[in-house]
Parts: structure tokens; C-alpha cells; sequence
């Protein structure tokens, strides 16, 4: 478990499974606005969780729960990305504030430094990325005002209710970063 000041992010657990289920439902609760919106993700997730809780070398999910009322409010996860060279892979984050109410709130801010530095800590990585939807400007500053840079814009490459959509692409060197 990673605590912060507000929030703790802990592994997945087998008790997550009916709430994903459940938020999986509702497009605004795990997808959002700028997500593509299929039902079979969370099926594909569930079957994950039970091969490797989630949690290996190669990627990672850990649910975000405030400290105050231990209430479960959204995600965080990696994945180590092979490319442009497979020989030195590098962490990519995503994050999402599943609860409505809880969002605006700095939770999410808070959820992607603990991310940080834990990644920064445990693996020999010069960079994290992170990849947001060009119309996404609330990700946007959160990734800037955490220490991100814009890299560029991956044109087309997204497909989002019915039309291709824009990428942005971010990433924040270990020298740069600041916890």
C-alpha cells in the first residue's frame, strides 16, 4: 500500500470486482468522456485480476481510497511500454477518478505523484508517459501542473464515439520530476 496524504492507493482485490463490474455500466464512471466506451473491457480486467492480481514487474493497477472515509474513488495503473526500443521499456500512467463527487478535488494529483514516485523508486526508467485525448484539457493541466511536458500529437489514432480522434502525448524525466 502507497499512502499519501489524503489518499492510499492499494492493490486490486477480489472485492473490486463487483464494483468495476458495476462502474463498467456507466460510461462516465470508468471510461469518461474521452474513453472509448466497450463493454468487454472489464470483463478482459476481471480476467487479468485473477491471473495476476494486477500487480507484476510488467504493469500495475492500484485503486485509489481516501484515508478520511476509506471510500473507494477511482484508479491508477502502469504499463511498460517496449516502444520505440524493447530493450529499455519505460513506464506509460493512466488514472481516473471513477466517483463524480470526488473529482476537482486534488485526489487525482495526489494519486499521480504517489504513482511517481513509486515508479521512479523501483525501476531504472528516465521517463514516464502518459497519453490524453487532445479534447481532455482537465488531464492536460493535471499531467502539466505534475511536472509533464507535451511531447506531440498522435493524429488519428484513437477511435471515440464514432469518429478518430487525437492523442496528446506526455512524459516527465526522473531529473525533472519533483515529488
Amino acid at each position: 500500500m502507497i499512502k499519501g496524504s489524503t489518499i492510499l492507493l492499494r492493490p486490486f482485490q477480489e472485492e473490486d470486482v463487483q464494483r468495476f463490474e458495476s462502474w463498467g455500466r456507466e460510461r462516465e464512471r470508468l471510461w469518461g468522456s474521452y474513453q472509448r466506451f466497450q463493454l468487454d473491457h472489464v470483463p478482459l480486467l476481471i480476467d487479468a485480476f485473477h491471473k495476476t492480481k494486477l500487480l507484476s514487474r510488467e504493469s500495475g493497477f492500484f485503486i485509489i481510497e481516501t484515508l478520511e472515509e476509506a471510500r473507494t474513488i477511482g484508479f491508477v495503473r502502469y504499463n511498460m511500454t517496449h516502444f520505440p526500443d524493447s530493450d529499455i521499456p519505460y513506464p506509460d500512467i493512466g488514472f481516473v477518478i471513477t466517483d463524480p463527487g470526488a473529482r476537482g478535488k486534488g485526489y487525482a494529483g495526489e494519486a499521480i505523484r504517489l504513482l511517481l514516485d513509486y515508479l521512479f523508486a523501483g525501476y531504472p526508467t528516465q521517463r514516464i508517459s502518459a497519453v490524453t485525448d487532445t479534447e481532455n484539457i482537465p488531464a492536460q493541466k493535471l499531467l502539466e501542473k505534475t511536472g509533464f511536458q507535451c511531447e506531440g500529437t498522435l493524429r488519428r489514432v484513437s477511435f471515440r464515439d464514432g469518429r478518430y480522434c487525437d492523442l496528446k502525448i506526455y512524459s516527465v524525466l526522473r531529473e525533472e520530476y519533483q515529488s
